[in-house]
């Protein structure tokens, strides 16, 4: 069978193969990345119970009816806590640290490489990626 007729029976068996190539890593990050952060997001809405699972529901369901139970004392918490605070601060300082020194350093090299020779700006660009591939 040739390629020809291997994409023309794929075409067929599946609407476009561009949804194949969206959808895989689509699913991918929604698995890993999404449900896990809805998880988390649904726990730090929940109060604190001796049970298991270790928190409350967010929502009843009443008289046919659905009601959201949501706790805000935990957010309200990071405002008033001093530690919470600090780290948060923390965090800032060293974000604009870092974002400052990639843009001191990526910036000239930035610059460097789009004004080197074309066959060179090839090996730049590897040099800068190589690390990243261990």
């Amino acid at each position: 069978m040739n390629l020809r007729k291997f994409k023309r029976r794929l075409q067929r068996i599946t609407p476009g193969g561009r949804h194949m190539v969206i959808g895989i890593p689509f699913l991918w990050l929604f698995l890993f990345f999404m449900l896990p952060f809805f998880i988390v997001l649904k726990i730090s809405f929940a109060e604190a119970d001796v049970a298991i699972p270790p928190y409350t529901e967010i929502y009843s369901y009443v008289d046919q009816k659905i009601q959201l139970l949501l706790n805000l004392g935990n957010y309200a918490m990071l405002g008033d806590d001093e530690l919470y605070i600090a780290a948060y601060l923390g965090s800032l300082k060293m974000a604009f640290f870092s974002t400052a020194l990639c843009l001191l350093i990526g910036y000239p090299m930035a610059y460097a490489i789009a004004n080197a020779r074309k066959e060179m700006q090839t090996v730049l660009v590897l040099l800068i990626m190589m690390p990243t591939w261990t």
